[in-house]
């Protein structure tokens, strides 16, 4: 009996450590936070770096750490309250022992240690805190880390629909955070601000996949959202995001083909999504297109990769597919990182390795064979989005695909800048190419621009701008981009010149793609390079169809100059706004444009004899001669070109009766007089008699034949007025005005010098 009684006593004692000890377990657990600026919301760049752990024993937060880097001075630290993806308030400050250089510093326990309410320690289990380094350069935050229990691996991603593969165009915007225990996955984070609601009839609506940047991939787990009252936001609680992995998933997580994606009623195929990758310091982000190509490629080809910097090392990963033509390796590899900044091209710093297809036709970059060792430089120059994705094939030697490495974002919007772009065209060999990285409302410009016909004239508001208007229209100036003058007739736009707070309009107009590019020079002061801000990586617009004169044919330019010749096309169809463009040329190949004229969305071009005599005497064509021409129509989306085929004519030079002084159908006293004053700037009179009483109109049309204003369209006496023109919304240069009365008319020219 005094044994029995002796092994329940010793059971007992045993008993009660394993209850102490399992309570001391509970009570002490272990948070780590990776702190980059890459985990802003919304993310930033920066080159500074830390590592915070926090230990909670009980209700009591033992913070210890360190970061170094800052891009400005310290300025404060704290925890916040927060999932991944989201901003939060303040919960406790951090005392950091600050370095002497005042951008790095160290947590030490006796300087943070807390004491949390059970609301806070409830926060902190369900890894809804983070840890946010202030500085000067940063204000809301350079560095910020989400606290999560510590595990073997960690991971994580930012949300947008710019990695959507097609893009979604959506402000939503998210963030997600993961441990890898042994073979189990703890996930969690949020996402807001969708566009349409969340589907969870799309197997719960959202789900982690298998696929690697650049490509869609298979289902793998569906993760279970915690949805907002109006379905357009969400958080995933890590008690209710555990799962277990396959070996297969532990291996596509570990190589970087594991991905986020959030279905929505507006984007069914996904509306936010993001790669899923271990901790960075840095992350960038390109999506390859022809259009990225100097000089722009006509091609069905995409892709996207994806590259990290942790610490001084170098990972890129993604993939590409649809080549119009066979992978060509024998050109050093077949595809590099280039240096330069968008708009032109660069030397190679990086041969890949890319993984290749049976067919030549698609690919895959794993990062396990692309790792680099990046110098101060090469690491400064990829912090300035000065690296460029190149894919070379056998068709396009030079490049068929390319793509800027670009910061993370909401999204990006991308042109081509050309003088064919402005309205109206202009003929130069100046080129260039902008991106737009859009985070929150910020807007960060980048890209540049080489060959102009004179200097960059910074007399016109700094010579660069951003300005309102559709792709075939002259607007107002919205935001000034501040220029980085390489020499005379190049340049460059670097983020750290050109990030930008929007407004509310601004951005509204930049989702619609509604703001243009302008670089103005001093050889074309109202512009020689355009380009049309639009969302994504562009396809080339589709082509249309010259339809009259016909090939071949034989016009003669004689009789009234009031005669009207007229240039048809079919109609083409594109995702984007288009304008056409209706070109005259001495050559097949066009390169003398004799006229070069944007008619908006018109199918036709149109111009009056009087017009075209004046060209053919221009081009040394005498009267009674023959000149054969070329005619073509370019169907623009305001940042690429798509030609049709060429047509040929033969202009017959005939005797056109002069319009300006004798009206056609002329009646007595029936006048048009010509305006004063002229030139003229803003506003000239205009004076005409009339017969008899009767309805009379006064138009103005521009050169080629566009309508650009109404002065009159009303009764008058008989007898003399005098009507004002106001040109205050024209550009510069020479316009037709007209008065038409029943069946007569008369048509004089006015010049408007701004």
């Amino acid at each position: 009996m005094k044994m029995i009684k002796q092994i329940l006593s010793i059971c007992t004692v045993l008993g009660l450590m394993l209850v102490g000890m399992t309570s001391y377990a509970q009570a002490q657990t272990e948070f780590t936070a990776h702190l980059s600026g890459n985990s802003e919301v919304p993310s930033i760049v920066t080159s500074a770096s830390g590592n915070v752990t926090a230990t909670l024993n009980g209700s009591q937060l033992v913070v210890e750490g360190s970061f170094e880097n800052l891009s400005g001075d310290f300025a404060a630290a704290h925890i916040h309250s927060g999932m991944a993806g989201q901003n939060g308030g303040v919960v406790v400050a951090l005392t950091p022992t600050i370095n002497a250089d005042n951008k790095s510093g160290t947590f030490v326990a006796a300087s943070n240690t807390f004491e949390l309410t059970a609301e806070q320690q409830a926060m902190l289990e369900k890894q809804g805190m983070y840890i946010n380094v202030h500085s000067a350069t940063f204000a809301s935050g350079e560095l910020r880390g989400q606290l999560v229990q510590s595990a073997d691996a960690y991971f994580r991603t930012n949300l947008s629909g710019a990695y959507e593969m097609p893009a979604a165009k959506t402000m939503a915007y998210g963030g997600m955070v993961f441990q890898l225990k042994g073979d189990s996955l703890i996930a969690s984070g949020s996402f807001a601000n969708l566009s349409g609601e969340f589907d969870a009839e799309i197997a719960g609506g959202s789900h982690l996949h298998m696929g690697e940047a650049g490509a869609n991939g298979s289902v793998m787990i569906s993760l279970n959202a915690t949805l907002s009252e109006d379905k357009l936001s969400g958080t995933y609680s890590p008690e209710n995001n555990r799962f277990e992995l396959t070996s297969e998933q532990k291996t596509a997580l570990m190589n970087r083909m594991m991905y986020v994606n959030i279905h929505t009623k507006a984007y069914g195929s996904g509306e936010l999504r993001g790669q899923v990758t271990p901790p960075v310091t840095a992350a960038f982000y390109a999506t390859l297109s022809g259009s990225a190509e100097v000089p722009s490629v006509k091609t069905e080809a995409s892709g996207a990769v994806l590259a990290e910097i942790q610490g001084d090392s170098l990972f890129l990963s993604g993939s590409f597919a649809n080549l119009s033509s066979d992978f060509d390796a024998n050109v050093a590899g077949g595809s590099h990182l280039h240096n330069a900044h968008a708009g032109t091209n660069g030397g190679v710093d990086f041969v890949l390795t890319a993984e290749v297809a049976a067919d030549l036709r698609s690919g895959s970059y794993l990062a396990s064979e692309n790792a680099f060792e990046l110098t101060a430089e090469q690491k400064t120059e990829l912090m300035a989005r000065n690296y460029y994705l190149n894919i070379h094939t056998k068709e396009n030697g030079a490049g068929e695909l390319r793509g800027q490495l670009l910061a993370e974002a909401t999204a990006y919007f991308k042109t081509t800048l050309s003088g064919v772009n402005e309205v109206q065209p202009i003929v130069t060999n100046a080129m260039g190419k902008l991106n737009v990285e859009v985070n929150g409302n910020v807007a960060t410009v980048v890209g540049g621009y080489t060959g102009l016909s004179g200097a960059i004239d910074t007399g016109i508001a700094g010579g660069a701008h951003l300005h309102n208007g559709s792709v075939n229209a002259n607007g107002d100036v919205s935001v000034l981009i501040n220029t980085t003058v390489d020499m005379d007739t190049a340049g460059t736009y670097t983020a750290a010149m050109n990030t930008i707070e929007l407004t509310t309009e601004q951005m509204t107009a930049l989702y619609n793609e509604q703001l243009y590019a302008n670089i103005h020079s001093t050889a074309f002061a109202s512009g020689e390079l355009r380009g049309q801000l639009l969302f994504g990586d562009n396809m080339f617009p589709d082509s249309s169809e010259i339809t009259s004169p016909e090939e071949g044919a034989m016009l003669s330019i004689t009789g009234s100059g009031t005669t009207m010749f007229e240039a048809t096309w079919t109609e083409a169809i594109d995702e984007n706004d288009i304008a056409y463009i209706w070109q005259l040329a001495t050559d097949s190949a066009f390169t003398n444009i004799i006229v070069n004229a944007n008619v908006g969305a018109e199918t036709s071009f149109m111009a009056d004899f009087t017009t075209l005599d004046e060209i053919l005497a221009d081009l040394g064509v005498d009267i009674g001669a023959t000149a054969k021409v070329y005619h073509r129509v370019l169907v623009s989306d305001g940042s690429d070109q798509t030609a049709s085929e060429p047509r040929s004519a033969n202009l017959e030079r005939g005797q056109v009766v002069s319009n300006q002084d004798e009206p056609i159908g002329a009646v007595e006293s029936f006048e048009l007089e010509q305006n004063y004053p002229n030139p003229f700037n803003p506003s000239t009179n205009i004076a005409f008699s009339l017969a008899e009483a009767g309805n009379a109109t006064i138009k103005v049309y521009n050169l080629i034949g566009q309508e650009v204003a109404t002065i009159a369209n009303e009764r008058f006496s008989a007898g003399s007025h005098t009507v004002q023109f106001d040109a205050s919304a024209l550009a510069s240069g020479v316009y037709i005005y007209r008065l038409t009365s029943g069946t007569n008319t008369i048509t004089k020219r006015m010049t408007l010098i701004k």
